[in-house]
């Protein structure tokens, strides 16, 4: 691993002496610092009662201390390893190095963030010696530090992906992955933020795995660690497959397996208790939660029309028939993706009902009015992809009418008389109705949403019938 060149590079331009020396200078003063304002506030305001609590509160100090150096500013270096190679025109050179990927992967990860991750350890000794002696136990500080390294992993990983991808010249990148990281781990942080401050009660804290009782700390740890295998394969297969989408139609189905399994794992405890009211709400919590990669894996599956055309000249020679042509385009298509996915998360679902003993009927309705929701985006989603070629606005007319669709009923729900239920024609109106419980089925909601989906399907099979006659005369 020492021989990787990428951590070579990064190690004669990082630990230039004129650069080490600051970077050291100012890690100093910051330890300094916060030992030295800790100890007036005990010697001479009486803040701090007694030795233990002196160091304690260090201790506690220290670990906001590493969450910023280990966990958020190896990130943005790790996130602005592929940015630098295109402003410094050497991205061309990168791509070129006769190295693997998962040695890329890993020059980066490291190579980039060697100063980081030294002082890093630093952090940890001084952590160590603080929190024995702020009778902080050795179990407390291992599930600690587990749980730190594991999110350092998860954060690298992840603000590497997101700018591997073709667009990583674009600022929004960046922002969109702190946007979603914050969505999927801010609760996590904020939390262990908060219990850090209660150690404590942070030392009895456990969770539950299907039967399987382990350290809340220990868990979490295990989940992160979990998804960031699937952000680092997201990056070797960018690196080997750059023009392909990040995720292949196998591993998106797989992903989403896991994670139904995963996600089943953390309810399970809670799906089995007897109150019945509490047990709809964390049912239609765990629906909810599932949908999100049903919703947000097609983007990062997404076949272009240009993937269609050269697909269609594989087919032309296998088949002379429209229709079995027409079967392959759709088992191609994105379509087919989607919605398999759903059936997915629908397996997913009619599994937590049974486990919950929910009437099956009105689940399996609630699911029939959820994919009649989905089916519609989804249309205007491969739309989007097929109608790019003819213009390159089209995104922005189907994005605009996919915003009205989901907004436009709530707002009139709020102008028209109450008790009109137009909020259950959008898919938040009908999640957010699931957990009020405020009225019966409403066939209207899933008539009008097939029907809406006619015109859409029509399209999008005028434009893969298209593609195939296209190729035809080639």
């Amino acid at each position: 691993m020492l021989n990787n060149p990428l951590i070579l590079r990064y190690r004669y331009s990082l630990m230039r002496p004129r650069k080490f020396w600051i970077y050291i200078t100012i890690y100093l003063s910051v330890v300094v610092l916060i030992q030295l304002l800790n100890y007036m506030a005990y010697e001479h305001q009486e803040i701090l009662e007694n030795p233990v609590k002196f160091f304690k509160n260090i201790f506690i100090q220290f670990m906001v201390l590493q969450i910023l150096v280990l966990c958020f500013l190896s990130a943005i270096n790790s996130g602005s390893a592929i940015k630098e190679e295109i402003a410094g025109n050497t991205y061309d050179f990168f791509r070129m190095l006769p190295i693997s990927a998962g040695k890329k992967t890993i020059g980066i990860l490291l190579g980039k963030n060697l100063i980081v991750l030294l002082f890093a350890a630093v952090n940890f000794l001084l952590l160590t010696f603080f929190g024995i002696y702020g009778r902080v136990s050795i179990s407390l500080l291992l599930q600690l530090f587990f749980a730190l390294i594991s999110i350092a992993i998860l954060l690298n990983s992840t603000f590497l992906l997101s700018s591997v991808n073709k667009l990583s010249k674009k600022k929004s990148n960046n922002i969109i992955a702190l946007v979603l990281l914050c969505i999927f781990l801010g609760p996590f942080l904020f939390n262990g933020l908060i219990a850090v401050l209660k150690i404590k009660e942070l030392e009895d804290v456990t969770g539950n795995f299907y039967t399987i009782e382990l350290p809340m700390l220990i868990l979490i740890s295990l989940v992160i660690l979990y998804f960031s295998c699937w952000s680092i394969a997201g990056i070797l297969r960018k690196f080997t497959l750059e023009d392909e989408p990040l995720f292949s139609r196998i591993f998106a189905f797989i992903f989403m397996v896991g994670f139904e399994i995963v996600l089943l794992g953390l309810f399970y405890t809670y799906l089995t208790k007897e109150n019945k009211t509490a047990i709809e709400v964390i049912n239609y919590s765990f629906w909810l939660i599932s949908l999100l990669p049903v919703v947000t894996v097609p983007f990062g599956s997404l076949r272009s029309f240009d993937k269609y055309l050269e697909y269609s000249g594989l087919i032309r020679n296998r088949s002379n028939e429209n229709k079995n042509m027409m079967l392959r385009m759709f088992l191609y298509s994105n379509l087919f993706l989607g919605l398999g996915l759903f059936i997915i998360w629908a397996i997913g679902a009619i599994v937590t009902t049974s486990i919950t003993g929910m009437e099956l009927s009105s689940c399996l309705y609630n699911i029939l009015v959820l994919f009649s929701f989905y089916l519609f985006l989804l249309l205007l989603l491969e739309l989007n992809v097929v109608y790019t070629s003819i213009s390159n606005k089209a995104g922005l007319l189907l994005g605009f009418i996919a915003a009205v669709y989901i907004i436009l009923p709530l707002i009139l729900s709020g102008i028209l008389p109450a008790n009109n239920n137009l909020d259950l024609f959008s898919p938040l109106g009908f999640i957010a109705n699931l957990f009020k419980k405020s009225s019966g089925m409403i066939h209207s909601i899933w008539i009008t949403n097939f029907i809406l989906c006619i015109i859409p399907l029509l399209l999008v099979l005028k434009r893969h019938s298209y593609i195939l006659k296209t190729r035809r005369k080639m």
